[in-house]
């Protein structure tokens, strides 16, 4: 979020306006992922519901892996020259993550087939798939 947010504010009037726009889509899919994240500590039913319903590749482990190699690139091709050392320090840890969390999933899917995602504002006698 705060790559984002940086590159918001190096933004010029004579800048290339997709620049902008890659910073406010790191804004976003950062808060989208750091919500997701505050839901394992303390759950809003009708936030979670909306968020499986919206985002519900994001309560996978493959989807979120996808998730987060997606926001790297992201956060890779950011073209700042002030900022540079932080792009490349996000991006490449998004990236670790992400492929880590892929290679899991497919080379020890014992490892992760225990994960339950924040299930908060759901009925408990409903099984939800994801």
């Amino acid at each position: 979020m705060a790559l984002g947010v940086l590159g918001l504010m190096n933004f010029s009037q004579g800048s290339d306006l997709s620049e902008a726009f890659v910073a406010l889509y790191m804004i976003l899919f950062s808060s989208l992922l750091a919500i997701y994240e505050f839901m394992w500590w303390s759950t809003i039913d009708s936030l979670n519901k909306s968020m499986r319903k919206n985002f519900g590749f994001l309560y996978g482990i493959r989807g979120k892996a996808l998730y987060m190699i997606f926001v790297a690139f992201l956060a890779i091709g950011l073209e700042h020259k002030v900022i540079k050392w932080l792009q490349w320090t996000v991006g490449i840890a998004f990236l670790a993550v992400g492929v880590l969390q892929m290679f899991i999933s497919f080379a020890r899917p014992q490892w992760v087939s225990s994960y339950k995602s924040p299930t908060g504002g759901l009925s408990d006698n409903v099984e939800q798939s994801v």
